[in-house]
């Protein structure tokens, strides 16, 4: 399996060269584009990039529990790369910048991911129990109630 920034760099260079997301384009609004990491947990991470008008939103998908039933996903945006920041540097600078700022996001939610102490998957934060134990582990070890 590749690695995480070897991922990346492919399907943005793909995204850049077919998509033109390095440069703003006042015709379009909220265009996001989604990045799924192969090899890091059974239950893949998805990460995006919304190109807007101040410029691209990096971040990931997160699950917000309203019931246990019906999870509700929920974009969490961390970074931002403004247009006059990027229009200031050459097409590699852009590249460059925008994938330094995708691994960024990428490894910072990484970070947040443990690994439960019973079914040995990895899990987010999310889906914690507690700090050792997935949601999934957690009614048959203990006495948890959903």
């Amino acid at each position: 399996m590749k690695s995480t920034k070897a991922q990346a760099a492919r399907w943005l260079s793909r995204l850049i060269h077919k998509e033109k997301i390095d440069m703003k384009d006042e015709k379009i609004h909220d265009e996001t584009f989604l990045f799924t990491v192969e090899g890091f947990c059974e239950q893949k991470p998805v990460f995006f990039i919304c190109r807007d008008e101040e410029g691209l939103q990096f971040g990931y998908h997160s699950f917000k529990e309203i019931d246990p039933s019906r999870p509700a996903p929920s974009k969490v945006k961390r970074h931002l790369i403004e247009w006059e920041m990027l229009e200031s540097g050459s097409r590699e600078e852009r590249q460059e910048k925008i994938l330094n700022t995708l691994v960024s996001t990428i490894r910072s939610r990484k970070k947040q991911y443990r690994t439960c102490q019973y079914c040995s998957l990895k899990f987010p934060p999310e889906q914690r129990f507690n700090q050792k134990t997935c949601q999934n582990c957690a009614p048959s070890r203990s006495h948890a109630v959903h």
